[in-house]
């Protein structure tokens, strides 16, 4: 994996409503152990929808992965940020769990694709 390149600017960072809905972890490995989306059966994409993502190369020749999410049942939009990922976690587990998440996008849509 590598720098996302879109050719739209980011998704709004933070919610309109509230500037409680963002947050940033400082790793992978925090955001894994921390965040409410993960569970004993992984991920849970049925409240935790990601629905974007962006890559950004950092300062410190690492990567600041932006996810762009959807608390589908309380129709909350976060905006967050995890730092500090290296290329091997990049490809090892964040690509991975990434195109998991796309398995869910494409389930969603199952009927028009």
């Amino acid at each position: 994996m590598k720098e996302t390149t879109h050719d739209y600017q980011n998704c709004v960072a933070g919610n309109y409503y509230s500037t409680d809905m963002t947050g940033t972890y400082a790793s992978w490995e925090e955001f894994k152990s921390s965040h409410y989306g993960f569970c004993s059966e992984g991920f849970d994409d049925r409240y935790n929808f990601v629905f974007r993502y962006d890559i950004h190369k950092s300062k410190k020749e690492d990567y600041i992965l932006e996810l762009c999410m959807m608390l589908q049942r309380k129709g909350i939009y976060t905006n967050l940020w995890i730092e500090n990922i290296n290329q091997e976690t990049l490809d090892t587990e964040v690509e991975p769990w990434l195109k998991e998440r796309s398995q869910y996008l494409k389930e969603l849509w199952k009927e028009v694709l």
